[in-house]
């Protein structure tokens, strides 16, 4: 099993780019990927894994496939900053959404959430 900070590594590889040049086009501090590639960290937030993900038109799914799971699961602020960066995640889609279309995926993730709260009562 790979690293997070691997897979970016590669897919900058094949893209003929380094990490750091990855990092400025994203808008993304090259200070995280250099902690997850020492240890120091062992995730990055939500917003920067999908800058990542749409720079590379992966998903962010794809980049965390070979990487380990990060300890303590998901905290409410990630959750909340995942909800509305979910569509974004799926790189070369979200070109194809209108707004609109965002609305509905949206609305659709707050009814599954209500529908998935309301089974647990």
């Amino acid at each position: 099993m790979g690293s997070l900070y691997d897979t970016i590594a590669g897919l900058c590889a094949q893209k003929g780019e380094t990490v750091t040049q990855m990092c400025r086009a994203c808008g993304v501090s090259r200070a995280s990927l250099t902690d997850l590639k020492q240890g120091r960290k062992r995730a990055l937030a939500a917003a920067t894994l999908a800058k990542i993900a749409a720079h590379f038109s992966v998903t962010v799914d794809s980049l965390l496939a070979d990487a380990p799971a990060p300890q303590g699961g998901v905290s409410a602020a990630d959750a909340a900053l995942l909800a509305d960066e979910l569509v974004g995640f799926y790189g070369q889609v979200k070109g194809d959404l209108t707004a609109a279309d965002i609305d509905d995926v949206k609305r659709l993730m707050r009814l599954r959430a209500e529908l998935n709260r309301s089974k647990k009562d």
